[in-house]
């Protein structure tokens, strides 16, 4: 099946797919360099010093149940600020390859970026998502820091 411009499997489909809101995502894949800009992706500023979600990486099977939680990883650590991840968060799922899972609620782990106290202006890091098959996902994050 083809989802958001590359060939993958259900289960990666489903790992791409989960965010923090029900709407659509669009099915450009941006260059790995550049922030991954979508409906999945916070955009609201972060304050300096508080724990911000950002992205909850989820997988599903065909009945739309949540699968085992992707193993998380920083490929590419923020320079203002620090990267954690917390399992067992729930998210909608945002969209999915027949629009079947669309809306419904799977639990996965959540992204979350705190910037340090006196941070300004923006921050950049990558996460990456594996499943148990051995298929990965990147997203790169832009932030912005609230004044």
């Amino acid at each position: 099946m083809i989802v958001t411009g590359i060939r993958m499997s259900n289960a990666l489909a489903g790992l791409l797919l989960a965010a923090c809101s029900s709407a659509p995502a669009p099915v450009a894949v941006p260059p790995l360099d550049l922030p991954t800009q979508d409906a999945a992706t916070r955009t609201m500023p972060v304050v300096a010093g508080r724990p911000a979600r950002v992205f909850v990486f989820a997988g599903w099977d065909a009945a739309c149940a949540s699968t085992a939680a992707p193993q998380v990883t920083v490929a590419t650590a923020p320079v203002q600020g620090e990267v954690s991840f917390r399992p067992g968060q729930s998210t909608s799922i945002a969209a999915s390859a027949g629009g079947t899972c669309a809306g419904r609620t799977v639990t996965g782990t959540g992204v979350y970026y705190t910037a340090r106290v006196g941070a300004r202006g923006t921050d950049r890091f990558a996460v990456e998502a594996k499943l148990a098959s051995g298929e990965t996902n990147r997203r790169v994050f832009e932030v912005t820091i609230a004044e």
